[in-house]
């Protein structure tokens, strides 16, 4: 198969040309706090709190505290996030030996952000609309089968088509091998399913 023909190729090779991040690190951003937002009103505050001993004036002021300061951090979550996931992309950048440049690598994290963010962001949508819980499914995940199994809501869609954009990245924008940027994908989903299972062990 030609890789040029494969979805965001091409994208991601042209960053090592013309590597802009200003307007996608500012969508992205502004992606990541709706999700944040519609998180916040989707979530089912009164349940989480009801056990907790606090009275009901209580529970309605850490509510609406909650609410508040999650909507008001959720760019500087959001921006702080876009900086690890950097430093991360270019620590491998340097482990690989690749000849991309920090401001390739900045120009290649803020568009999988983007892009992933943009995928979770549909996916809050829908579960939105269609009035489904995020706490007790995600319909990307194995989770839509069984209400509120934190453990198969591990095994997610969104994970593979993360490890994708990961994968893609490294072989177009860091020019690594085609084997090593599947070993790299590969490494991705198990360093996430082990992390997601872990928390979710928490949750039962």
């Amino acid at each position: 198969m030609n890789d040029s023909k494969l979805p965001l190729v091409n994208h991601f090779s042209n960053l090592r040309d013309s590597p802009k991040w200003g307007l996608k690190l500012l969508i992205t951003i502004i992606l990541t706090s709706l999700s944040s937002i519609i998180s916040v009103y989707t979530t089912d505050w009164e349940s989480m709190y009801k056990y907790s001993g606090l009275s009901e004036s209580q529970i309605e002021q850490t509510i609406s505290i909650t609410k508040m300061s999650s909507i008001i951090g959720s760019p500087f979550v959001s921006l702080i996030t876009i900086l690890i996931t950097f430093l991360m992309f270019l620590l491998i950048s340097k482990l690989m030996k690749s000849n991309a440049s920090a401001k390739v690598v900045f120009s290649a994290t803020t568009s999988y952000t983007l892009i992933t963010g943009g995928i979770s962001l549909i996916i809050l949508l829908i579960q939105w609309g269609t009035g489904l819980s995020p706490e007790d499914y995600n319909i990307a995940s194995l989770n839509i089968f069984d209400k509120g199994n934190a453990i198969l809501g591990v095994f997610n869609l969104q994970t593979i088509l993360g490890a994708y954009i990961f994968g893609i990245m490294l072989f177009s924008t860091n020019q690594l091998s085609k084997r090593a940027s599947i070993i790299w994908s590969i490494l991705y989903i198990i360093i996430f399913i082990i992390f997601g299972l872990i928390g979710a062990s928490f949750q039962n």
